[in-house]
């Protein structure tokens, strides 16, 4: 377990709580990835990166230990809900699926990029990918890219009936992963997927590119126990 003023740096820099989770997370991860796996192509876990010790210096968890839902009960004997422990669990990362094919996929896709890279001063860079399409991102997903969000992006409206197809093969493979769909009044003036949640950006609304961060943020780190899994 982290000391406080470890855990206070962190949690201001760490907006997304990307390798890091307090007990009553845990706790919540582990009922939910336990049901979420009955099911699931893409299996969920979450594991230790250090040793845990409690307070007399015993290993309570070994390193690299899968924290499972009696080793949750372990720990919670000996701390409480709001301590921090540092984590490993698979399906971290953000994917930007947006065509860069054409000069406005170009500029809209740098624009949401940018925004992004800005997630955590920077220190995302290795959680983030980018593809064209989801046919390249179908293609990924089937080997070793496990991410827990979208961002949709640009895409060609020619090319729209393509990637709507294969945005339901990508569901199939891991139906709960998470999505925003990105307009903009001048790139995309129009979304594509009705039941993806939307953020649109505004050319007179310079705040707008704030208000998607805070939802990326918001979408992100929203416990998948309150999901219908």
């Amino acid at each position: 377990m982290e000391d406080q003023s470890e855990a206070g740096k962190r949690q201001r820099e760490n907006v997304l709580k990307i390798g890091f989770a307090t007990l009553d997370e845990i706790e919540e991860k582990v009922k939910a990835f336990r049901v979420m796996n009955q099911n699931a192509i893409k299996k969920r876990y979450i594991i230790t990166r250090d040793p845990i010790f409690d307070g007399n210096g015993k290993a309570l968890l070994q390193k690299a230990q899968e924290i499972d839902v009696s080793a949750a009960k372990l720990l919670r004997r000996h701390f409480k809900g709001s301590d921090s422990f540092k984590v490993f669990q698979p399906d971290e990362g953000l994917v930007i699926i947006s065509d860069m094919t054409t000069m406005e996929g170009v500029t809209f896709s740098m624009d949401i990029v940018t925004q992004i890279m800005n997630l955590g001063g920077g220190a995302y860079e290795g959680f983030i990918d980018r593809v064209d399409n989801f046919e390249d991102f179908n293609t990924l997903l089937k080997k070793n890219l496990f991410p827990r969000m979208i961002i949709i992006g640009y895409l060609p409206k020619e090319k729209i009936q393509t990637e709507i197809i294969n945005f339901v093969k990508v569901k199939r493979i891991d139906n709960y992963i998470r999505a925003l769909e990105l307009t903009h009044t001048l790139h995309k003036p129009a979304s594509y997927f009705p039941k993806v949640k939307q953020v649109n950006i505004s050319q007179e609304d310079p705040r707008s590119w704030g208000r998607f961060v805070v939802e990326i943020v918001r979408e992100y780190i929203r416990p998948y126990f309150v999901e219908e899994v």
